[in-house]
């Protein structure tokens, strides 16, 4: 016979907010209020579904809750302030299961995450030189959106004399978050200088957001303006030109000279295990004969090691390095000058190390099965980068939360959680495996809680039971309808009789009969 709170939520969940707005970088706590309106008092666990198990934490997720009574838990909800974490909002579920009845109580709610804006600038080279022939020089302007959001920026530059030109490949761009552009810049003078001293014009590179004026960065740069000739050299030029002019008659032509135009790594500032990005521009280099190697050294005396010879004039490599590296590009043509060599430092420093794994709970639902039967093992656990389970030496990912098993004999299964190094901490569970033709059901309590039973009372029964199915409550001795009840139960069943009034003296019997899930049952009078 069901229970009598069969029509009602038997575990109410409620939420102190269901919409949890989080800062990236801060700390938010959603407060969940449990209430157990069953009649028997029971053991539940805490689950939060729908959301990346490294944005929250559950300090206590087991408590046990009275018949009426409640349990208060409280949840932190952490995001890392970090551009792979999107602003937006994200859904989830909160799931509340007892342990002993089976019972399950949900609720929804959404993780507001909010944007931040950060934007990075980087001009290359930082400094460049306007010759009267030669008045356009081309600089990288690189952006780097470190924000959650995406960016929509205006490019502009200016110098505070108003004396240079800019240009921009394109005056507006879209970043997405953590995303990296480079975006070529050309600067020029705008009047050119035949006779006359060197200038330098100090000019900003700025790009600000399209949408919020306040989202902006710039990096400063530096172009010397030379005039063709000064006055006092004028008539030397002129005197060397003429006589240079007829030595150029005769001797041979040069080899046209190498130039490394740009070599740099952006970042160059990194945690070990990131990724920076070098860029080059070389110029000069022959068809045949070219050499362009690209090298590097480890800290401050270590000695120079070759990594590759380069077959692009203009390109990239990421490379991931260990510790503070030096890499050095060497540009030449066989038969040539001296070779050109530039340098890019990278800083590397040391990562932190992972905090260690822990496993907070670690159970298998049922404890006793029979012979073909499967168990469904469930753990949490936080700062896991992956689970080794025994037995099989299973390797399961770190978001993995559950894992059906079919045991064919009594098994003990171990869960061990890794973080990533050397560290690890492992539990375990022992299940019982029976022969199907062996009942595994047990009668837990059986009988009359009302004592002693006089003629004319009108009392109950009530029983509970574990790895059951179902339940029959039969009576030899009096022919009453109301007696006779079969009660559809779960692995823990508890059940009440209707109401039975006694008119006679004699004694009567009453027995249980529990069924496992193989059909065997047990009974109890």
């Amino acid at each position: 016979m069901a229970s009598s709170m069969t029509d009602m939520v038997k575990i109410d969940v409620s939420l102190s907010d269901t919409d949890v707005a989080i800062d990236p970088g801060s700390v938010s706590q959603l407060t969940v209020t449990i209430t157990n309106r069953q009649t028997a008092p029971d053991r539940v666990a805490l689950e939060i579904e729908g959301v990346d198990v490294e944005w929250y934490a559950i300090p206590v997720p087991v408590a046990n809750i009275a018949p009426g009574g409640q349990a208060v838990l409280k949840v932190p909800f952490k995001v890392a302030r970090d551009s792979s974490n999107r602003a937006g909002t994200y859904p989830f579920l909160v799931r509340v299961q007892a342990m002993e009845s089976g019972e399950i109580g949900v609720a929804q709610a959404s993780l507001n995450v909010r944007p931040y804006n950060s934007l990075q600038v980087e001009l290359n080279p930082k400094r460049a030189i306007a010759t009267f022939f030669n008045p356009l020089n081309d600089f990288d302007f690189t952006l780097v959106n470190q924000g959650n959001v995406e960016e929509t920026l205006d490019l502009f530059a200016s110098d505070q004399d108003d004396s240079c030109a800019f240009e921009f490949d394109v005056d507006r761009l879209i970043l997405k978050p953590g995303q990296t552009s480079v975006v070529p810049l050309a600067v020029r003078p705008k009047v050119a200088t035949f006779l006359g001293g060197n200038r330098i014009y100090g000019f900003t590179a700025s790009a600000r957001s399209h949408d919020d004026a306040y989202v902006s960065a710039n990096s400063h740069g530096q172009i010397e303006k030379h005039a063709l000739i000064s006055p006092f050299t004028g008539i030397f030029l002129l005197l060397l030109g003429l006589s240079g002019g007829a030595f150029a008659l005769f001797r041979p032509k040069p080899m046209e000279p190498v130039k490394i135009v740009r070599f740099a790594a952006i970042p160059h500032q990194l945690v070990q295990g990131q990724t920076t990005v070098l860029t080059w521009e070389v110029s000069g280099l022959q068809t045949a004969n070219r050499h362009l190697i690209l090298s590097h050294t480890v800290g401050k005396t270590s000695n120079e090691i070759i990594d590759t010879e380069v077959r692009e004039d203009n390109g990239s490599m990421k490379v991931t390095p260990d510790s503070s590296t030096t890499y050095i590009l060497k540009a030449f043509n066989s038969g040539g000058p001296v070779p050109m060599r530039r340098e890019a430092e990278v800083k590397v420093t040391a990562a932190p190390p992972p905090p260690k794994p822990i496993i907070s709970n670690f159970e298998a639902f049922p404890l006793k099965i029979h012979q073909g039967e499967a168990v469904m093992l469930k753990w949490t656990a936080k700062n896991q980068e992956y689970f080794i389970l025994d037995d099989g030496n299973i390797k399961l990912s770190k978001v993995e939360q559950s894992r059906q098993m079919n045991p064919e004999t009594d098994a003990t299964f171990k869960l061990r959680a890794f973080n990533g190094k050397s560290d690890f901490v492992e539990k375990d569970v022992s299940v019982k495996v029976f022969p199907s033709n062996v009942c595994i059901a047990e009668i837990v309590s059986f009988g009359f809680k009302e004592k002693p039973v006089y003629i004319g009372d009108e009392v109950q029964l009530h029983w509970s039971s574990r790895y059951s199915r179902g339940a029959k409550l039969s009576c030899s001795d009096l022919d009453i309808d109301a007696l006779l009840a079969t009660v559809n139960g779960s692995i823990t069943g508890t059940g009440v009789s209707k109401p039975i009034k006694f008119g006679r003296p004699d004694p009567v019997a009453f027995t249980l009969t529990v069924t496992d899930s193989a059909g065997q049952s047990i009974s109890k009078a």
